[in-house]
């Protein structure tokens, strides 16, 4: 590897592709040296210099198979991001540092994540929502709920699929946020609510659900769909959901006939007292 403040300085001149294969070098690589350097970067008057300091220490010390929470600077980078938000007010930079935190993953980066939550720009609350996602802290959750209604598609399908997919949390208010997307225009964030309500066990998934699989083209990814289905059969067994069930393990027999079906598949066909054969 390149001296690493070669790295750091052809980064800042670099195109959007090779700034992140730069900056994917100094996470792996670049060490202590890269943290001290990017502790001055983030002073720097010029916001896309600030905003390299962020994307350096999010994810610095992370390699094949270890987590930036795993590596060596987690700490020190933490404390640094949390210093940046503090007064950071250029979006760009706010976007990178929320990611960053996100990465990073920290109890203590909750409160000040949940604070730009109904920043104008839509670029930072999608930093927001990345940064809250996983988050077991009511506050965060809560934001996750605000976010979910949130004009932006983008931030409103990762905001629901973090209610939905990334916390087993279960509370009215939650439940309510994932119902109010059940008539979402934007086909991901809709897959996504009716994933969380089902997994729940909430029969206000059902209507939705059964559109969507007896669609000749389903809208939204079929995978989160069946998962929803395996879900909401084994918690209800609602009798509208048995052909369903039968029709995916016949495809499932057909396509890999010396495999098992999916365990999951196995548990909501016996709620209705049949076997997965």
């Amino acid at each position: 590897m390149q001296p690493v403040a070669q790295v750091m300085h052809e980064a800042l001149q670099a195109d959007a592709d090779r700034r992140w294969e730069l900056v994917t070098q100094l996470h792996v690589s670049g060490g202590q040296e890269a943290l001290d350097l990017a502790d001055r970067l983030r002073h720097d008057p010029e916001p896309s210099h600030r905003e390299l300091a962020a994307d350096v220490l999010g994810q610095l010390g992370a390699g094949p198979g270890r987590a930036a929470t795993d590596g060596p600077f987690h700490s020190a980078a933490l404390t640094i991001l949390l210093a940046m938000i503090e007064h950071e007010e250029h979006p760009d930079v706010l976007n990178s540092i929320a990611v960053g935190l996100g990465h990073i993953g920290d109890e203590r980066s909750v409160e000040p994540l949940v604070r730009l939550r109904a920043h104008p720009d839509v670029d930072v609350r999608r930093g927001v929502v990345f940064g809250l996602l996983g988050r077991p802290q009511r506050p965060a959750l809560d934001a996750l709920i605000s976010l979910s209604a949130d004009p932006d598609d983008d931030v409103r399908d990762w905001a629901t699929f973090g209610l939905a997919r990334q916390t087993d949390a279960d509370f009215p208010e939650l439940r309510a946020a994932l119902a109010a997307r059940l008539g979402d225009d934007d086909p991901d964030t809709l897959t996504e609510a009716i994933h969380g309500l089902a997994v729940r066990g909430d029969q206000r998934a059902l209507p939705q659900l059964l559109r969507h699989l007896t669609a000749p083209e389903p809208e939204g990814d079929r995978t989160v769909l069946v998962e929803a289905l395996y879900a909401l059969a084994a918690a209800t067994g609602d009798p509208r959901l048995l052909p369903h069930l039968a029709a995916e393990r016949d495809t499932y027999t057909r396509d890999t006939p010396d495999a098992e079906p999916p365990a999951e598949l196995a548990r909501a066909l016996a709620r209705y007292g049949t076997g997965p054969h």
